[in-house]
């Protein structure tokens, strides 16, 4: 609605970022360009997140992660080497995309201070993808030798993978990087007849015979608790790690003694543990404030207090349909 234009060029003109990520046709459709909000604020820093970014042939092509993840090719190099391409378990695209818009904005928010200007940043999704294929990008441009999938294998390191332990979809993943780790691994195993097998000794020969190896340890694996056996492992020196659910990962020990979880009340969803912050900075520390909003929570705090509008003025707002309380009804297009 006009209105609706209107009143966001209103927060634009006192607002120092703005950030949106629909496909490109959207924000010129609805009059709010860069060049428009330019013209409101000179100031203004604009980030625009799309799958494919503002211009290519495929920038007017609406996508979400999951594609995302397949046209930049993680999919296929996520897969096992005998299987079809694999989304993975997360949306990389999403988290990438906006970790890359944070840092986009504050650089911009930092060139600002010190020109005076502002700026438009054109993000996308899939190129923000690129920093976690590295490897493979750069194997390719260097050495015209494309990528395979390898599942949980290693290109350096063997064994390595998830392997099964006892009870229903319980696993383990175990790294060995190095001759010292496998001979420290066998130690745990209490040196059973296989591991004596020469071909295994060195990293190159286990490399070449992982099939076997996996396959042996495996039978090992399936035998224990997947939580007793990273214990046993890891106070060999091994890198290990049981794979847990979400339920275990709540009652994890080291998480639990970090402090990870904290409880969180919403005020319609009531009380319920939720991640906390991955990292402890000892001068900043970071903190869950408060649970996330409710739909509308906060109209009348931007409405009124941010733009001084009465309270007759936004409830005049609701009656045009220009802001809402409840979300709209859905609508098969």
């Amino acid at each position: 609605k006009p209105r609706g234009v209107e009143v966001f060029k209103r927060l634009v003109k006192i607002s120092d970022v703005v950030i949106e990520n629909f496909s490109p046709r959207v924000m010129t459709n609805f009059g709010l360009s860069y060049a428009a909000l330019k013209e409101v604020n000179p100031q203004i820093i604009m980030i625009s997140i799309s799958a494919y970014g503002q211009d290519g042939p495929y920038h007017d092509h609406v996508s979400y992660g999951e594609g995302i993840e397949a046209m930049s090719g993680m999919s296929a190099l996520t897969a096992y080497p005998d299987s079809a391409p694999l989304k993975p378990g997360v949306a990389y695209a999403d988290a990438a995309a906006g970790q890359h818009a944070a840092f986009a904005i504050m650089a911009a928010l930092r060139y600002r201070q010190q020109r005076g200007v502002g700026q438009y940043i054109d993000l996308s999704m899939r190129e923000a993808l690129t920093p976690l294929l590295g490897e493979a990008i750069m194997d390719y441009a260097m050495n015209h030798r494309p990528a395979r999938p390898m599942g949980n294998r290693h290109p350096k390191m063997a064994p390595h993978g998830c392997y099964r332990s006892r009870g229903d979809d319980k696993w383990i993943a175990i790294a060995i990087q190095s001759d010292e780790d496998w001979q420290s691994l066998c130690k745990a195993m209490s040196n059973p007849q296989w591991t004596i097998d020469q071909r295994f000794a060195e990293v190159n020969g286990r490399l070449a015979h992982s099939y076997e190896i996996n396959k042996c340890l495996n039978e090992w694996t399936a035998r224990h608790d997947n939580i007793e056996l990273a214990t046993l492992l890891q106070s060999h020196g091994i890198k290990a790690g049981a794979v847990l659910d979400a339920a275990e990962l709540v009652d994890d020990p080291h998480l639990n003694q970090r402090g990870f979880f904290k409880v969180v009340e919403h005020p319609e969803a009531g009380k319920h543990v939720m991640p906390g912050i991955s990292w402890k900075m000892s001068r900043t520390p970071g903190r869950i404030e408060r649970p996330a909003p409710r739909f509308g929570e906060h109209n009348r705090y931007v409405f009124g207090e941010l733009l001084g509008m009465s309270d007759d003025e936004i409830d005049q707002l609701a009656r045009e349909g220009v802001t809402a309380e409840a979300p709209l009804p859905y609508t098969d297009i």
